[in-house]
């Protein structure tokens, strides 16, 4: 992978776009996306611009809520997933129109001076501003502030300033809401030959009164129920304008308020619009509008100023635990705190709702939640957001029920088994070699429980709910495999699929077949942990699941008796059984503009009988738990799949960057790592269009902290292993763990630990251990 240059200008707290440019506009709307975890919207302008399908899309959504289509098969399986979940583009609020002196504003008209927008990542707000001159020569300086609040996760805000230079008259605001959207399903997901096309939502009720309006509707197909709504303030220089004559008027899916007022030359006016939504996921569709119209009261009685307050309180209070400071590359320190930034907007806080891949910047993958969520992102929040964590796994928790019924479905008479791509908990993945077939899911979400576990020692969600999952997702391992007398007597998985989606159904997946044994050997010493801690726990969770302690047996013997493919003359552990005796991958055959999009371009067969690798798979295990090989080991490990690993998902150089910092590669991780922290913001895929990469996002983090550091919690034991790149004068990050906040700065000769918070924490370092108690520092020396 090539470096890119840069596309926006390097300030390492803000993204800057310096002119506005129509072929760039899809790109941007990504990048100036905001949200809270349960609603997001793209960076589109307020002028609502009729850009067609390849410039731009209107984008709001909320975290959760989904339109359903019946799936069309040639073939169906049985077993596949009838109905699709898509995150649903919602009616559009955002939408200001001003009109100065006789003149609309529009940057596609007259001319546009000084134009600046700007995310501002410290603070969580986006601002433009510029100065308009129009066509009659009267010129007006535009100021606008954004945000979708974190103290009121149902509410966004629009601050509208405009100040005229040279002239006094009339300026006109108009404010609409507009429900006749829909998805773009043929651009953002094109492999996708089911809805949601056209518009989605019925109208229930629509109506406006003066400055406030209301919208409800239910979906088509999912019957799912949205409301939205708007309500505003007007200012001049500063001073609330109370005897407003706003002129209102509703059609059948738009609202339109609209106020004018004089103005004279230098005077400024302000708008404040804020926006609320919600859904009868929340709340029983009745409640919907009350409870719309007493959030925009209470917002509006707050004010714009306390909300923008209130925002960056919340993200001063994020980046004192998750920044990561870099000194000596600025570019790589600005892409850190754009994806860190993108990371904690995009995650679900509510225990209901999950973390798409996407975010919810974009309508890609349908706004599905994989893997991503638990294998990537969770890392991240474990240690800087714990309680956010804790969210995320609350949704997993809570979505066991429909895990359960897949399994059935699969054949498995006990245990849950998580679908690989969903957002209500049910399947929602087509095509099963690259979807049902990742049992690997079921691993990733307990390494995630067991790492937060860990992290937090959190033990009450052990027993309310951890221990229930382990359980659960360790009854189907001890089910989907057998102890095959060809393999003498060794446990093998047949017909799955690991994280590589080129090698599909595969036998023996070493990822699969690792974290398949840990997951089992993580759910024993639940069960033992409860059986001697908490026995009216296990009772109760022996009672709800028909389980009883005797599973343990099969379990211990499946850990000891686990199968891993091995090839003798390289000594190293093949992807699968059949990985050796795949033809070798010729990169020369396949044209340039091919190879990053082999399922595009050429039949899966084709593609499955080739050695290569789409990305980072048996390596990924052995990052995640490395205290289970040698160096020496991962070190042919890793070179092997240098050689084979193509690179073609976002989620790999990331990893490949971890380990190679584990063995000692600093060039080639840092390398990595350089690609992986601008990946987003430079647009290497030249899709961020369709949505931010969360997964490779939250990677750049572990690239650092994992990578560089070397941290790793295995066995409750918090571990580093200190490294630097060549390039940097220090890098400093702090973790949470167990209550207490460690700074960790790390410069060319030392490595410096200080508790900051908590009475006491204990770690090793290089292999020593290490006790601090508050307030001291531990200085190791790296020569």
């Amino acid at each position: 992978m090539e470096f890119k240059k840069p596309i926006y200008p390097i300030k390492q707290w803000n993204i800057t776009e310096t002119e506005f440019k129509k072929e760039n506009n899809y790109r941007n709307e990504t990048t100036f996306a905001l949200s809270n975890g349960y609603i997001g919207t793209r960076g589109t302008f307020e002028e609502a611009y009729p850009f067609d399908v390849d410039t731009g899309l209107e984008g709001n959504f909320v975290n959760g809520f989904y339109e359903s289509n019946e799936i069309r098969y040639g073939e169906a399986n049985f077993g596949s997933p009838l109905l699709s979940q898509s995150l649903l583009n919602l009616p559009n609020l955002k939408e200001i129109h001003v009109i100065l002196d006789g003149e609309e504003f529009t940057m596609e008209q007259g001319e546009v001076k000084e134009y600046t927008r700007i995310l501002h990542m410290k603070d969580g707000i986006l601002e433009r501003k510029l100065t308009w001159t129009a066509p009659s020569g009267k010129v007006t300086e535009i100021h606008i502030f954004r945000l979708v609040s974190f103290a009121r996760k149902n509410i966004m805000a629009i601050r509208y300033q405009v100040k005229s230079v040279n002239y006094a008259g009339t300026v006109e605001f108009v404010s609409k809401m507009q429900a006749d959207v829909e998805n773009h399903t043929r651009k953002t997901n094109p492999i996708v030959d089911y809805g949601p096309f056209g518009r989605r939502l019925d109208p229930d009720k629509v109506t406006v009164e003066k400055d406030t309006a209301y919208y409800e509707g239910t979906t088509k197909g999912s019957h799912l129920t949205m409301a939205c709504g708007s309500s505003h303030e007007l200012w001049c220089d500063g001073q609330k304008v109370t005897d407003v004559n706003w002129m209102a008027e509703a059609g059948e899916m738009d609202t339109i308020s609209n106020a004018s007022m004089q103005v004279k030359e230098g005077e400024c006016v302000t708008l404040d619009k804020f926006i609320c939504y919600s859904t009868s996921l929340d709340m029983e569709k009745e409640k919907l509008e009350a409870f719309v119209q007493d959030e925009l009261a209470a917002a509006k009685s707050e004010g714009y100023e306390k909300l923008e307050e209130q925002q960056k309180v919340y993200m001063q209070n994020f980046w004192k635990t998750a920044d990561v400071e870099i000194k000596g590359n600025e570019e790589l320190q600005q892409g850190l705190h754009f994806n860190l930034f993108h990371i904690i907007q995009s995650a679900g806080r509510d225990g209901r709702t999950g973390m798409g891949a996407k975010g919810l910047s974009g309508e890609g993958y349908e706004g599905h939640y994989f893997w991503d969520t638990e294998m990537y992102v969770l890392p991240v929040l474990i240690f800087t957001e714990p309680e956010t964590a804790r969210k995320l796994l609350d949704y997993r928790y809570a979505t066991l029920p429909q895990a359960r019924d897949r399994a059935r479905i699969l054949g498995h008479m006990k245990g849950a088994l998580y679908p690989w791509r969903t957002i209500n908990g049910e399947e929602a993945s087509t095509y099963y070699p690259l979807g049902t077939a990742q049992y690997h899911i079921n691993a990733d979400i307990s390494y995630a429980l067991s790492l937060y576990l860990q992290v937090t020692g959190d033990v009450d969600y052990l027993k309310e709910k951890g221990a229930e999952i382990l359980i659960e997702t360790a009854r189907v391992w001890a089910d989907v495999g057998s102890f095959a007398e060809c393999k003498g007597g060794k446990y093998c998985i047949c017909d799955v699929t690991g994280p590589d989606e080129y090698n599909v159904l595969v036998d023996n997946n070493f990822y699969t077949n690792l974290m398949a044994r840990e997951n089992l050997r993580d759910a024993v010493g639940a069960v033992e942990y409860l059986k001697e801690h908490a026995p009216e726990d296990l009772k109760r969770l022996e009672e709800k699941l028909d389980f009883s302690v005797e599973e343990l047996g099969l379990w211990r013997e499946i850990i000891e008796k686990m199968y891993f493919p091995y090839d003798e003359k390289r000594q190293v552990y093949p992807m699968d059984d059949g990985f050796m005796m795949r033809k070798p991958w010729d990169e020369n055959k396949i044209p340039p503009e091919k190879r990053a999009w082999l399922y595009e371009n050429y039949h899966p067969l084709f593609i499955m009988r080739h050695r290569m690798s789409k990305q980072a798979d048996a390596i990924l295990g052995m990052y995640l738990h490395n205290d289970l090989f040698t160096e020496e080991e991962i070190r042919r490990n890793y070179d092997f799949y240098q050689e084979v690993t193509l690179h073609h998902s976002s989620l790999s150089t990331c990893i490949f960057g971890i380990v190679a910092c584990d063995i000692g590669y600093l060039d080639e991780a840092y390398k990595y790592f350089s690609q992986s922290a601008r990946m987003d913001l430079d647009d290497y895929h030249n899709n961020f269009y369709a949505g931010i990469h969360a997964a490779n996002m939250a990677g750049t983090w572990q690239a650092i902290v994992n990578g560089f550091a070397g941290v790793r919690c295995q066995n409750g034991v918090l571990k580093f292993k200190p490294t630097i790149p060549k390039e940097w004068e220090e890098y400093a990050f702090r973790l949470k763990f167990k209550g207490a906040l460690l700074e960790v700065r790390i410069t060319k000769d030392e490595a410096e630990f200080t508790l900051l918070e908590g009475g006491e924490i204990s770690f090793t370092v290089r292999g020593k251990e290490v006790v601090l108690k508050s307030g001291e520092t531990y200085t190791y020396l790296l020569s």
